[in-house]
This record gives C-alpha cells, structure tokens and sequence, in this order.
C-alpha cells in the first residue's frame, strides 16, 4: 500500500485494489492451510471472512471522506511505528 500510494494515482483506487488483492491471497492460503493440514477450521475462516466483510466498507468509506494528505500521513505514521516495533523486537 505504501509503494502505491507514492505513485500518483487516488488513494481510494490503491486501498480498494489493495483489499481485493489481499481477499484472493488470504483465500488461497486457506485453501492451502486446509489441503496442508487436512482440516478445516471453520471458526477461523468464518472470522476472517466475518472481518473482511465489516472491515471493507469502513474502509471505503474512510477513505472517501479522508483528506488524501491527512491520509498519507496517518499511513506513514502506522507504517514507521510499525517497522519500529519490529526493529526493537528483533534487538531484544
């Protein structure tokens, strides 16, 4: 997401472009977790499933009443926070 949204294209069509990529990647990885194992967890799949559900138009909506700068910098932030995490994580 934050190499897109350094191009200059509408963050709404990067997001959405980005939540549809992510659906079909989490399906196929089910699909695998569940040849792999031989099992199938039904609570997990119905949750992820569940969550995608609320979680894509909450994100649509966001990112239509967002200002794209605001948005830029509230990525930006999420992002450098995280990597930071991450970095103290693997010092420790």
């Amino acid at each position: 997401t934050s190499t897109l949204l350094s191009q200059d294209e509408a963050p709404r069509k990067i997001i959405g472009s980005v939540n549809i990529a992510e659906f079909f990647v989490s399906f196929a990885q089910s699909l695998f977790f569940i040849a792999g194992i031989g099992l199938m967890p039904l609570d997990i799949v119905i949750g992820l499933i569940i969550g995608g559900a609320i979680a894509a138009p909450i994100a649509a909506y966001l990112t239509a009443k967002i200002p794209t700068k605001v948005m830029y910098f509230v990525i930006g932030t999420i992002i450098i926070l995280m990597q930071i995490r991450l970095f103290i994580q693997l010092m420790l």
